[in-house]
């Protein structure tokens, strides 16, 4: 063999063990989104994640979803704290004891209505909460940030346009917030897993459901529900998506911690434009099917606001009985950070500036080393 064969040879060879040597040592970490493999979690958030934090970790780091069967959502807690997963998306009111001051967020559910403004408010709260920090990591868990839903509405049988059409319906709700503020309009406030929804609502068993429209697709609702009163006072806003094991945070240094935080950011963004999207997908399909788009009275639209204020002004009783330390000032920091976000969003069009943004404002000033340790 000539010389310049033998130098190409000995290159190829250096060139395919050296890239032997970077799959071996890229770390995978082991997730589970937890919904199904249709939900936009699976489909869209989880992969974006894991599309980034390869490119910010140049290949170092992976991730591997495992969108069910491994951990249901209300194991989530438990699975991350044994290892049984890495990384997964903690609903924290199924877990309300442990997660005492973080839930905070869950009680301020009917403040704003722009759920780019509320998860990113959430977000920055929670990971700059002394408390709530060690929540998580009491758990085995790292806080990276949440999502939220698009605003809440009455998916119903009937129509309700007036708060006096709400009397003696039985509603369907998810979380105490909700189920005091479907009692307080009038209506029996019931609580039901969403995978019971079609056939109660079918029955006639119930009435209605407070829901996000996007439910219409969710739960595949089309057929049993006839009309959607737009209330636009509520989200789901209490989710750790994603929640990583300590045990991972542990063995990365601060770049790579960096590069988790920078590619979370995508996921929560992605989840957040999913729920969007698929309002707007709902909405143009419930009108094909025959569902009735309803604009509330004046009447409904007062008492869901006096509720709103009412509420808003003893939330932090409510807290303090749950264990919360100076609740007040605490509700008081949240409701500020949902007004700064509310600015910080505007014109935000695209899951790659919502995401940057997050990371610029939340995260990138910080020395994460010093976090959740």
């Amino acid at each position: 063999m000539n010389r310049k064969l033998f130098l190409n040879a000995c290159m190829i060879t250096f060139t395919y063990l050296a890239l032997q040597s970077t799959a071996v040592s890229a770390k995978t970490i082991r997730a589970v989104s937890g919904f199904g493999p249709s939900h936009v979690l699976a489909t869209t958030a989880y992969p974006i994640m894991a599309e980034k934090l390869k490119d910010f970790t140049d290949g170092r780091w992976k991730i591997r979803d495992t969108p069910s069967g491994l951990l249901s959502v209300s194991e989530m807690n438990q699975g991350l704290k044994r290892g049984v997963a890495e990384m997964g998306t903690i609903i924290m009111p199924y877990f309300a004891a442990d997660f005492t001051n973080s839930a905070l967020v869950a009680e301020l559910s009917v403040v704003g209505t722009d759920n780019r403004a509320i998860a990113s408010a959430v977000s920055e709260y929670i990971s700059t909460c002394s408390e709530c920090i060690a929540e998580f990591s009491t758990n085995g868990q790292v806080y990276t940030g949440s999502d939220a839903t698009v605003t809440y509405e009455l998916l119903t049988r009937e129509p309700v346009r007036t708060s006096s059409d709400l009397a003696g319906m039985r509603i369907r709700t998810a979380g105490s917030v909700f189920t005091r503020f479907i009692s307080e309009m009038g209506a029996e406030a019931t609580q039901i897993p969403s995978t019971e929804l079609f056939e109660m609502l079918s029955s006639g068993v119930l009435d209605g459901t407070y829901s996000s429209t996007p439910d219409l697709k969710n739960q595949r609702l089309y057929e049993s529900v006839r009309y959607v009163t737009n209330i636009h006072q509520g989200v789901f806003n209490a989710s750790a998506m994603p929640s990583l094991s300590n045990r991972i945070w542990s063995k990365m240094n601060e770049k790579d911690r960096h590069a988790l935080m920078h590619a979370a950011q995508y996921a929560q963004a992605a989840s957040i434009a999913g729920w969007r999207d698929i309002l707007k997908e709902a909405t143009a399909e419930g009108e094909k099917q025959g569902i009735t788009f309803i604009e509330p009275d004046a009447s409904l639209l007062a008492k869901a606001a006096e509720f709103r204020q009412k509420h808003i002004a003893t939330v932090a009783d409510t807290l303090e009985k749950r264990g919360v330390v100076n609740a007040q000032e605490k509700v008081d920091r949240y409701l500020a950070l949902v007004e700064k976000w509310n600015h910080l969003v505007e014109g935000v069009d695209s899951i790659e500036e919502l995401a940057e943004l997050r990371y610029k404002e939340i995260w990138s000033h910080r020395k994460l080393m010093d976090y959740a340790n």
